[in-house]
């Protein structure tokens, strides 16, 4: 909570940082992290006046809610050594407009993108097969998306609250629909369930009110 601190200058032998260590440094606005850095600890930067960040491409992890709510972040290029990020790393990064994942990504952590109001648009890759609890809940600019052919697991609320979304792609390998993954996306006007689907989870589609036909898949077992 050193929110006088307005510059920080790492140096190159750096590998590690620890939980919280800059947490609440809200003066700190441009970050440079060196290239020989491969871990970040919980909460290491929740700093709200950060405007600029560079992450290298020796990081292999990100602690959760590592960046939390620095809503003046508004571009971020996540590393292709990075194969999961954790829980609540980028929640209520409001400012967040444009966001590039990594081809080697797998996994996407609960509430990760929770609250990320300004990202309009997102390519999820294709190596992508699990997406947390609240993982983009409140991300109500997104418009469109498109799930990966390797996704099996969407969390409960994942896309929950994302009012702008107006069409969504699933992939055949999905087998299950959690609960309130599609909740009060209002502008929805179509979904296409595949045939793979065998369950709907409790108010998955609760509020969809633009939503105005759904085919069910013969391969449904239980809503």
């Amino acid at each position: 909570a050193c929110s006088g601190l307005t510059s920080l200058t790492l140096p190159s032998s750096l590998t590690s940082i620890g939980n919280s260590a800059f947490d609440g440094c809200s003066g700190l606005t441009s970050l440079t992290l060196p290239s020989s850095l491969t871990s970040i600890g919980n909460s290491a930067f929740a700093c709200s006046g950060l405007t600029s960040l560079t992450l290298p491409s020796s990081l292999t992890s990100i602690g959760d809610y590592a960046f939390e709510s620095c809503s003046g972040l508004t571009s971020l290029t996540l590393p292709s050594s990075l194969t999961s990020i954790g829980d609540g790393v980028f929640s209520r990064c409001s400012g967040l407009t444009s966001l590039t994942l990594p081809s080697s990504l797998t996994s996407i952590g609960n509430s990760a993108f929770d609250g990320c109001s300004g990202l309009t648009s997102l390519t999820l890759p294709s190596s992508l097969t699990s997406i947390g609890y609240m993982a983009f809940f409140g991300c109500s600019g997104l418009t469109s998306l498109t799930l990966p052919s390797r996704l099996t697991t969407i969390g409960d609320d994942a896309f929950g609250r994302c009012y702008s979304l107006t069409s969504v792609t699933l992939p055949s390998s999905l087998t299950s629909i959690g609960n309130s993954v599609f909740e009060s996306c209002r502008g929805l006007t179509s979904v296409t369930l595949p045939s793979s689907l065998t369950s709907i989870g409790y108010m998955a589609f609760y509020g969809c009110s633009g939503l105005t036909s759904l085919t069910l898949p013969s391969s449904l077992t239980s809503i």
